[in-house]
């Protein structure tokens, strides 16, 4: 049977659109309502979880998790915590690669139907969120919406197509990193902050986990929920200028998925550091834009190689390398970090490989960058790289067909990052 919000979220917070003295709920499906449908009570009895995305269905056969306690996330990501959970820790007595093992490939290269376009569609899906204009403003450039604050200074838009990617990207994150939200040791934080928080799901995540913490969230755009847990709250503002909290205000700080959005990284590290207090903890996850092959079959004339190369040059002109990612434990480590730990993962692009989490990692990448494609590219390209739109889309359109192709065993990394503040001195 198909499940309905209406009837299948207990606990919910209330609907955006309704406001929140409503307990009806508005009806539809998309995005923006879905994002603060949030479940905070345990779920019984699931049998299978649809949604829309981009006017189609994705279905899932969930395992009951009555008496898991386990949030529905928002949005079109709503399936991948559990289904992430579920299948991992099910099958968590298998050996797990480690980053030096080449990812192990499929016996069959056929075309996989999870990694099919027409099973999600490249239509954006439509921007339902009402936000007063005389608050929260944005512009518009080539169809996309983007933030006004700060105009230009990242080159992602933020409308609900390219919330929807974040979203999927957190919970593949947390596939990657086996249900764990962050890496470092850090047990029973007090007061963290989350530098670019996006949508907020990360912070939400953490205030749920951590009840007694204070969970800051900062982005330059005001996409984050209305309705949040006591314990989290946004704010608009850029990470790149001077800070304004005194300093020693946070145990922990968080960083995730900043590549090509930071001019000066060891200035913004130099901030954190001033800002944690002793003892306190950096973690940081970040994306590499190199497309790679164990295996030789990822040819430099492949269009996922091409779209490497091209990104490259134009965070170069951007003058926010995507590069930096390997120089980021050295500045760490220079801003007076000690206890760094650097950890890189492989995540596969499409299904490929004949690794059970490998190929799971792979079915959400392949919708997180065919989701996020061409948000990712129409800025650079067209304001950057100085593309027409036409050339762009062309240009997009061949990415996210190379990324169907399963005789080409690509992947991408990424880098977790963690250090700790020295503790102070005792005379």
């Amino acid at each position: 049977m198909a499940l309905s919000p209406s009837t299948a979220l207990s606990g919910r917070e209330p609907c955006r659109r309704n406001g929140p003295d409503s307990d009806a709920a508005c009806g539809d499906r998309s995005a923006s309502c879905m994002n603060n449908w949030r479940a905070r009570a345990p779920l019984a009895g699931w049998g299978e979880l649809r949604h829309g995305l981009n006017g189609r269905a994705l279905s899932a056969d969930l395992p009951s998790t009555a008496g898991s306690g386990r949030i529905v996330p928002n949005s079109v990501a709503c399936a991948a915590r559990i289904m992430a959970t579920e299948n991992y820790e099910a099958g968590s007595s298998q050996h797990i690669l480690s980053y030096e093992e080449p990812i192990p490939v499929a016996n069959s290269a056929d075309d996989d139907p999870d990694v099919d376009d027409s099973a999600y569609g490249d239509d954006a899906l439509s921007d339902t969120t009402t936000i007063p204009s005389t608050i929260f403003r944005h512009r518009y450039l080539n169809g996309r919406r983007y933030h006004k604050f700060r105009e230009g200074e990242y080159w992602g838009p933020n409308d609900e197509e390219q919330n929807d990617q974040l979203d999927i990207a957190h919970h593949m994150f947390t596939i990657l990193l086996d249900n764990k939200l962050y890496l470092a040791p850090v047990e029973n934080p007090k007061r963290v902050l989350d530098l670019g928080c996006g949508t907020g799901i990360w912070c939400t995540d953490v205030a749920d986990e951590h009840p007694a913490a204070e969970v800051i969230g900062i982005d330059l755009s005001p996409i984050q929920p209305q309705f949040t847990a006591p314990n989290c709250h946004f704010e608009i503002d850029d990470i790149t200028s001077p800070w304004t909290y005194p300093p020693n205000s946070f145990d922990f700080i968080h960083i995730r998925t900043l590549y090509g959005s930071i001019g000066d990284w060891p200035k913004l590290y130099g901030e954190i550091f001033d800002h944690l207090e002793p003892g306190g903890w950096l973690n940081q996850l970040e994306i590499s834009i190199q497309f790679k092959s164990d295996d030789g079959t990822l040819a430099p004339d492949h269009i996922l190689s091409q779209w490497s190369d091209i990104f490259h040059e134009a965070g170069e002109r951007f003058g926010k390398s995507f590069r930096s990612v390997l120089d980021l434990k050295g500045w760490i480590k220079e801003a007076g970090f000690e206890d760094v730990h650097e950890i890189w993962h492989k995540l596969p692009v499409n299904t490929w490989s004949s690794d059970p989490k490998m190929k799971e990692l792979g079915r959400w990448n392949y919708l997180h960058c065919t989701q996020g494609a061409e948000g990712w590219g129409l800025f650079l390209l067209t304001e950057v790289m100085k593309w027409t739109k036409e050339e762009a889309m062309v240009f997009i359109a061949r990415f996210r067909q190379g990324l169907r192709d399963r005789k080409v065993h690509a992947y991408f990394e990424t880098v977790t990052i963690y250090g700790r503040k020295p503790q102070a001195k005792t005379a």
